[in-house]
């Protein structure tokens, strides 16, 4: 019909027919009638033909696939394609997003949470005493970010859920100067910080929504954070399926977007699943590729987390000389920086890892193990704790202690069942039989 009206003609008889359009805007018009559903149908299908049809010309359209693949939503794809295209940082781009030196954002950005915390009281003060409300809620989210960073998972949901009271009507849609929506990225941290309290069918909820205002006025920058909560939340829940899938969305959104202050915040928990799920060799390509770019940016937030995870995968990989080496650095910079529910991690990593060989440290693993489980308790990190108690029981059984190892594991599988963690449930099920 479109051809009938000579909107479209044909372009190229030789060797494949191909039609193109008289004008741009007539493409867009077109492609706008349809349902936002069939849009996506269609894309995803122009791929799965193609690369049918052509897999021989699969590298010299890989542009071309990487875009329909976005379009289509099959994130995996995209992503694939998008790593054969290149990718470079705009100039000038901004590597700090928090703001100038002494801003609560730059605080929290080079983990100088101390003078953080000092800050941040002082901009609430101010913005109470002048009624000023933009700056509640920048405060507001940014304490919340540092209170997630030292482990203080309590007070940090209690700043999100101001912004989410707040932030109400059309001031969901208000930007207040930030680089995302701060309702937005308020829900995606509080879903994180509520799944390490094990409360995931709220941050589930909290989480979906910061996606979908994201998605209703098209902000991308706001749609990665929230994607990153998402993935954040799931990884922790142990679905590592729903995990990928949403912190592969956030990736290609990224690199499409090319918003390269995110990539660390990315890269780190999709690499972390990918490791879990025996994509190994991905998972250290993201993760290596995380803690160089942070180092590149001067990030420290986090940083103890993303060497965790490198270890983790490193230890996966068989690389335990590695392994051990990064999970000393993250040990050493949570310390440092007060990063204490970060510190739990690391600690369980170098049990996992005296755990291990012919000749395990079963001393010192269960001092680790011991040490992560007390700070887990007395951050309120309930889906830590259960893991934690997991790998004393298994540590227990491989000594012969019975009864000790029947005690944990028992208690590590009706915590995962409050909390609905079914992946590791099953997990610690299948090791209890065995």
């Amino acid at each position: 019909r479109l051809q009938a009206a000579e909107f479209l003609y044909e372009a190229r008889l030789f060797p494949d027919l191909e039609y193109t359009f008289k004008h741009a805007l007539t493409h867009e018009v077109a492609s706008q009638s349809l349902l936002q559903e069939r849009r996506r149908a269609l894309h995803a299908r122009i791929v799965e033909v193609f690369e049918t049809l052509y897999p021989d010309r699969v590298t010299e359209r890989v542009n071309w696939l990487a875009h329909h693949a976005f379009r289509g939503e099959v994130w995996d794809k995209a992503l694939t394609y998008l790593r054969h295209t290149e990718r470079t940082f705009p100039p000038g781009m901004d590597t700090d997003p928090g703001g100038g030196p002494e801003s609560l954002g730059h605080l929290w950005w080079t983990g100088d949470y101390d003078r953080a915390v000092t800050v941040g009281q002082r901009d609430l003060i101010v913005a109470t005493d002048f009624g000023h409300f933009a700056l509640k809620v920048v405060t507001n989210f940014r304490l919340g970010q540092v209170y997630h960073a030292l482990g203080d998972y309590p007070r940090a949901i209690d700043f999100f859920k101001r912004n989410m009271k707040a932030l109400d009507g059309e001031l969901v849609h208000e930007r207040f100067d930030m680089a995302g929506l701060p309702s937005v990225l308020s829900r995606a941290w509080l879903a994180s910080c509520l799944a390490e309290c094990g409360e995931f069918a709220e941050g589930i909820a909290c989480g979906e929504e910061g996606v979908r205002i994201a998605e209703e006025v098209d902000d991308t920058y706001s749609l990665i954070v929230a994607c990153v909560g998402m993935g954040n939340l799931y990884l922790l829940k142990g679905d590592l399926v729903k995990a990928i899938s949403a912190l592969e969305r956030g990736l290609v959104l990224d690199q499409v977007a090319n918003i390269p202050v995110l990539f660390p915040f990315i890269a780190s928990p999709l690499g972390s699943a990918y490791a879990r799920c025996g994509r190994v060799a991905e998972a250290l390509s993201l993760l290596e590729r995380s803690v160089e770019q942070a180092v590149s940016m001067k990030l420290m937030a986090h940083h103890s987390l993303r060497f965790a995870r490198l270890s983790e995968a490193n230890l996966l990989a068989g690389q335990v000389d590695r392994a051990i080496q990064f999970a000393g650095q993250a040990l050493n910079l949570s310390r440092e920086h007060k990063e204490h529910g970060h510190r739990a991690y690391a600690l369980l990593l170098l049990g996992d890892i005296e755990s291990l060989g012919d000749a395990p440290q079963s001393e010192k693993a269960e001092a680790s193990y011991r040490a992560a489980l007390a700070l887990a308790e007395d951050l309120d990190m309930r889906p830590l704790v259960s893991l934690c108690r997991w790998s004393l029981g298994q540590l227990y059984r491989r000594a012969g202690s019975g009864q000790k190892a029947d005690e944990y594991l028992t208690t590590a599988t009706l915590l995962l069942r409050e909390m609905d963690m079914q992946c590791w449930m099953e997990r610690v099920q299948a090791s209890s039989e065995g």
